[in-house]
């Protein structure tokens, strides 16, 4: 009898380890799209629009890479091209908040410059219902370079949370971001 409890003890903690093992997968094998964009339109400026949506994949419960692929119409109505790979890596607070860093490497590509970056920038998510999250980031800590066709190259250090500058130089926002996410 007592061989009969402590195996069927040993098999229920067996089969409880199994399950607690494949709840934390977390997200791991999901994937994700986000749409975002940005519109600032500043007094005795031209306004800047700019649309980048991304996607992205879970490559363990917490960790997930992806890229970027957009486009901003920026100071003097020209027309930037961007690229930005990205890796991001979760810690959730509660079942539906989770607090994100982000490493991207921004590539941007205009008929006058051309440009290229290395940024992590902070930012939350936060389930509404189902499978959809709001997202926001706020701040940039990295260095960005613009190169001009026929000029010097500048670059541009930026390290703090500043979420009221919509606009940097390349046209990337550095300030507070939101964007829509589906996790399917």
């Amino acid at each position: 009898m007592k061989k009969t409890i402590l195996t069927l003890l040993v098999a229920v903690a067996f089969v409880f380890n199994i399950q607690a093992q494949e709840e934390s997968q977390g997200f791991k094998g999901a994937w994700w799209g986000l749409a975002a964009g940005s519109y600032t339109n500043t007094e005795g400026s031209d306004a800047v629009f700019t649309l980048l949506p991304a996607v992205g994949n879970f490559i363990s419960p917490t960790v997930t890479v992806g890229g970027a692929l957009g486009y901003t119409n920026a100071i003097g109505n020209t027309d930037t091209f961007i690229v930005k790979p990205l890796a991001r890596k979760y810690w959730g607070v509660t079942d539906k908040f989770f607090i994100f860093g982000e490493a991207n490497v921004p590539l941007l590509f205009n008929e006058n410059f051309n440009g290229y970056g290395f940024n992590i920038e902070p930012g939350i998510d936060y389930f509404i219902g189902g499978k959809w999250t709001i997202e926001a980031k706020f701040g940039r800590f990295g260095y960005n370079v613009i190169k001009p066709d026929g000029g010097d190259s500048v670059g541009t250090t930026s390290l703090g949370f500043n979420m009221f500058d919509s606009q940097t130089q390349e046209g990337l926002g550095s300030g507070l971001t939101l964007g829509l996410k589906y996790i399917f």
